[in-house]
């Protein structure tokens, strides 16, 4: 609720458990370069086995469908694979004492959420205000609190989530220097929920296509976040699954977002104009991320924006073999983007963000 008491909007999200069932069994026979590889296949396990458990509902309050590419609700601990220790824990947490105590961790654990959530309201509203300075034009698509965000706040006239401000304050500073007449498509890897979608939509009346490649499930996620928003034509796995070829084509009005597996990618056909990845290669193996850039360098034709730890991710990180590191990423993007420049603005002011861990690579 907003300072003036008006009330947010939410829609719920429709489950598609044949789409699912579809992209998880296909995902299944992609090949080890266009799967899950080691640092996303224990978090494929937990959202399946939530999915199968129950579905999209309250999904932006579900810590085991969201956790490690978006935010929402109170965290919730991680239960082991193993189905012993999961029993061990189901017949600790039931004896008396334990469940006394753990109530009340979970009361604490609540007051502090819900206090670290006014918070981040009251700056990003903040940062809504100093964006919109910069971009008078700025609109954000209607749905962006769909599918039962708790954190969901009035700015202006817009629903609002503090992560999507996040994301609002890196594609401004991309915006700030690329004319947003010269993009009219994206392709991005790794988008997650697609807050970063919506946000360069807020920011460019121009795009008219968005390709989004993500692993299987977190895809069908985004796709049914997606299509709840208004003003977005969504075509989703399902469509494209028989193509042989993968026309990027824009609607005649609204955005066009196409929703597609890793295996997709090379048979999309067409140009577009930029390549955005924030953190999502350094989740990947260095063979894999070649065989994405291969691809992206095939289609992309004005730039490449990449957001990434100087170093990557820690040794070892979620049975990752070796880290994936900004300088490789951006060797793998030189040739054809030989201007390279980091971007310093709203992300590194408003969220403690460092131009040293971004890139903006043109022709």
């Amino acid at each position: 609720m907003s300072e003036t008491g008006a009330r947010t909007v939410s829609k719920a999200l429709d489950d598609d458990p044949a789409l699912l069932a579809m992209m998880v069994k296909d995902a299944e026979h992609s090949g080890p370069l266009w799967t899950a590889t080691a640092y996303w296949r224990g978090y494929a396990r937990r959202i399946s086995t939530e999915l199968a458990r129950g579905g999209l509902a309250n999904l932006r309050t579900n810590q085991r469908l969201l956790k490690g590419f978006a935010t929402g609700g109170i965290p919730e601990p991680e239960l082991p694979q193993s189905s012993l220790k999961r029993a061990v824990w189901r017949t600790l947490q039931a004896a008396p004492g334990v469940r006394r105590m753990l109530a009340e961790h979970r009361r604490v654990l609540g007051a502090l959420y819900a206090r670290h959530r006014e918070t981040s309201q009251q700056h990003a509203r903040m940062a809504m205000d100093e964006i919109a300075r910069a971009f008078p034009g700025l609109r954000p698509p209607a749905g962006i609190a769909n599918g039962g965000a708790d954190d969901a706040f009035l700015w202006r006239e817009f629903t609002l989530v503090p992560q999507f401000t996040m994301y609002l304050a890196r594609a401004a500073d991309f915006y700030a220097r690329i004319d947003s007449k010269n993009v009219t498509s994206i392709l991005e890897i790794g988008p997650g929920l697609g807050l970063g979608t919506l946000a360069h939509m807020a920011l460019n009346p121009h795009l008219q296509v968005i390709v989004n490649v993500d692993i299987v499930p977190v895809l069908y996620l985004s796709t049914q976040f997606l299509k709840s928003v208004d003003g977005v034509e969504v075509i989703d796995y399902r469509a494209l699954r028989d193509a042989e070829r993968i026309p990027v084509e824009p609607a005649s009005e609204r955005v066009r977002i196409y929703q597609l597996a890793p295996a997709q990618m090379p048979r999309v056909d067409g140009a577009i104009d930029v390549l955005c990845n924030a953190f999502s290669f350094q989740e990947m193996e260095a063979n894999v991320c070649r065989s994405y850039a291969a691809e992206a360098v095939r289609l992309v034709r004005r730039g490449v924006l990449l957001h990434g730890w100087v170093a990557g991710h820690k040794i070892g990180a979620g049975g990752q073999s070796a880290p994936v590191t900004l300088a490789f990423l951006e060797s793998l993007f030189r040739d054809a983007f030989p201007n390279v420049m980091q971007l310093d603005g709203f992300w590194p002011r408003l969220y403690d963000g460092d131009p040293a861990l971004t890139r903006l690579m043109t022709k």
